[in-house]
């Protein structure tokens, strides 16, 4: 089981290191991965499937009143901050395993540029990577509009709303759209770890509020 879990950390590390190559990043992590996976006796590297959450409350219908309000997370500062205490704007929740991984961090920088202009709207980004962590990627990307939180002390989010990835203990890639009144008007999870999210239908449904 250890080496299953090892397997599937190293594939998500991976895919970040060719996604941060694209984007024109170091690719020293890459090439460090690749050595530390040929290291590995015995074992073949297979696919990452099946990471979606299996968690009933996803299958919660659109419109109705979430848990998503009650969470509370860590900000880059340490202070602890509630979805509750957005109620009266509209919010884009942003959640995914890590600013480490390439996928990642273009969702965070992609949404932090799209809300730019907006009014009464905020992005809040969720992870469970460690606010220090955060706040260098947020430092380092000029992520000034978005929120960047942590759900690693409470894990509120990942009890709360089903999206923790057991094999990783990592949150699952996805993005919701509420309405003023703290109510999930939009949705998306995604099942493959290395898909993106579409940007543009959650900004429509954003737009339709």
């Amino acid at each position: 089981m250890k080496t299953k879990l090892m397997i599937a950390l190293f594939s998500t590390l991976l895919l970040g290191a060719c996604q941060n190559s694209q984007m024109g990043m170091d690719t020293k992590d890459m090439k460090e991965t690749t050595e530390m996976m040929s290291s590995m006796s015995g074992e073949k590297m297979d696919k990452m499937d099946n990471m979606s959450s299996k968690d009933e409350k996803m299958d919660k219908k659109m419109g109705e009143m979430d848990d998503m309000t009650q969470s509370t997370f860590t900000t880059l500062e340490g202070k602890e901050v509630s979805l509750a205490d957005y109620k009266g704007k509209k919010v884009i929740v942003n959640t995914f395993p890590s600013v480490d991984t390439g996928v990642c961090a273009l969702q965070t920088i992609n949404f932090n540029k799209a809300v730019g202009d907006l009014t009464d709207t905020v992005v809040i980004t969720v992870s469970k990577d460690l606010p220090f962590a955060l706040g260098r990627f947020c430092a380092d990307k000029e992520i000034n509009n978005a929120i960047t939180v942590s759900d690693y002390k409470y894990r509120d989010f990942e009890n709360n709303n089903g999206l923790l990835i057991e094999e990783l203990g990592l949150l699952s890639r996805a993005v919701f759209v509420l309405d003023e009144q703290g109510v999930i008007r939009y949705k998306e999870v995604l099942e493959e770890i290395g898909e993106e999210p579409n940007y543009n239908n959650a900004l429509d449904a954003l737009k339709k509020l």
